[in-house]
């Protein structure tokens, strides 16, 4: 056992110099969250015949302590700066495995200089928000009441295999125990993923991209999306492999390593400007095009709610009106407040429509009105409208709504690079105007968004009436000032400029 001393830990490490006296390439091997370094003893015999290598384990896992500091992604970098600083390797080439990966991305990032490849197994540097905080509440579920990550570790044991045997899974299982649960959920988290995101887009070195082709836990197209975010990219699935690829595949997974390492470390394999550009211009219509057929597909198949409000409270569902229930348990009033912000948390609802009542109290009231919508909506569709998450709200349609129309033809109109296109629409704007744009809805939000929609009223009715004084047109400027007094409580300076364009359009 090797150990290096850093802070308030001593890091295990092994450094295996190669069977060839030759070599001067180094791989440097980052496990995973909760295993440890023995998760790469399959591949490792395959590569040291032309490779260096090195693998440790990170902090709080194997036999590297946890430490006293905090555990972060960006001190887990340190560690692994400090670890490639101290074996004295000039350049290397990282391959990380799951978490490994995010540590693997940050060093990459930072180190431009000194990085040759960067191997990424099972790695999704973009999760599901909703999705990935259901996964992890599960998982806590599972290690509730435990020390360590033992528990759960055995749960998980045969979907990180796709060919597991006793000696595979004891191994995994040992890794495990070593590894309590907070340093496991520091580690396991979707706020270190925003991050790596952004890093991703700095690494300018090859990156080599393997996902298991059966694996349930990260399937390929969550390690695939890397592509959107860096162009320097290529991923290959790893035929009958699940997460763990290198234990599963490790000769293909060697001889993949080996093939990219040895194609992106020849001098007379460069890419050029042309053919950069060429796979960045690819990748981005390829992914927009792709998310398009996708959303279609979506609408296509959500039922068409109709909300209708500026003329009259109507709500249809694939053109069947729903006449009842409105009045009570605010039905009308949650239903409108999700239309116009698209979705909500409960404490948001709560806050607005009861505002002077303690937080348990409100969510009960929260919970029954949430119940009774979803019952009015249920009259008209077997689909399900409104989604109710654990802590978000939302409406799972294809929305219509007439307010909705007029906010987009009012940002259109902002938009617009033409005097005369942006003319047209403002008078459009105006036209559909009418004298309370929210009837029945007296809660601040809704007054005060009634009060941004008829300033936005103001300033495109002064507007139109200086592009009508300036054509002369002064009976049009007098019609749009006109209405501009309608919604402005100090009046006396419109006035004066009525009494003017008046006596214009009279001498």
């Amino acid at each position: 056992m090797t150990f290096l001393n850093r802070e308030s830990i001593e890091i295990h490490y092994e450094n295996i110099k190669s069977e060839d006296p030759q070599a001067k390439e180094t791989l440097v091997f980052i496990h995973g969250v909760g295993l440890d370094m023995n998760c790469w003893n399959e591949v490792i015999p395959l590569l040291k015949s032309n490779y260096h290598i090195v693998r440790y384990d990170l902090r709080g896992h194997g036999r590297t302590g946890a430490g006293k500091e905090e555990r972060t992604i960006a001190r887990l970098a340190d560690d692994l700066e400090y670890l490639i600083t101290m074996l004295d390797i000039p350049s290397c080439h990282l391959i990380a495995q799951g978490l490994g990966g995010v540590i693997a991305i940050e060093y990459a990032a930072r180190n431009p200089e000194e990085l040759k490849t960067l191997g990424l197994l099972a790695v999704p540097v973009h999760f599901p928000k909703e999705l990935g905080k259901k996964v992890i509440e599960r998982r806590k579920a599972l290690a509730k009441g435990h020390a360590t990550m033992a528990e759960m570790g055995q749960k998980y044991l045969k979907e990180l295999l796709l060919f597991p045997n006793e000696e595979k899974q004891q191994l995994l299982a040992e890794a495990y125990k070593v590894v309590s649960t907070r340093v496991y959920f520091e580690l396991f988290s979707l706020d270190h993923l925003d991050q790596a995101k952004m890093n991703l887009q700095r690494v300018t070195v090859p990156i080599l991209v393997l996902s298991g082709s059966d694996d349930e836990i990260f399937p390929p197209q969550l390690n695939s999306a890397i592509l959107n975010f860096n162009y320097h990219a290529r991923c290959y699935l790893v035929p009958h492999a699940s997460y763990l690829i290198q234990m599963d595949q490790p000769k293909i997974t060697a001889d993949w390593i080996n093939g990219f390492i040895q194609k992106h470390t020849n001098e007379e394999y460069k890419t050029s400007a042309l053919a950069d550009s060429y796979h960045r211009e690819l990748t981005s219509e390829m992914y927009k095009e792709i998310r398009h057929m996708l959303n279609s597909e979506v609408e296509r198949s959500l039922p068409t709610l109709q909300v209708h409000i500026m003329r009259g409270f109507n709500v249809y569902v694939n053109d069947k009106r729903i006449i009842e229930g409105w009045g009570s348990r605010k039905a009308k009033q949650i239903l409108m407040y999700l239309v116009i912000q698209q979705s909500s948390t409960r404490d948001e609802l709560c806050d607005l429509f009861w505002p002077d009542v303690d937080l348990k109290n409100a969510r009960n009231r929260l919970r029954v009105a949430l119940h009774h919508l979803n019952t009015i909506l249920h009259i008209a569709s077997t689909k399900q409208l409104l989604v109710t998450e654990r802590e978000h709200i939302y409406l799972q349609a294809n929305m219509e709504s007439d307010l909705l129309l007029h906010v987009k033809t009012i940002h259109l109109a902002h938009q617009s690079k033409t005097i005369a296109g942006k003319v047209d629409l403002y008078k459009r704007i105006i036209n559909e105007r009418v004298e309370n744009p929210l009837p029945g809805l007296y809660e601040t939000w809704f007054l005060n968004y009634r009060s941004w929609l008829e300033k936005e009223w103001v300033d495109i009715s002064l507007f139109l009436a200086d592009y009508y004084e300036q054509l002369k047109q002064y009976k049009q400027a007098i019609y749009y000032l006109e209405i501009a007094m309608e919604y402005i409580q100090d009046e006396y300076t419109i006035e004066k400029r009525l009494r003017q364009l008046k006596n214009q359009l009279y001498t």
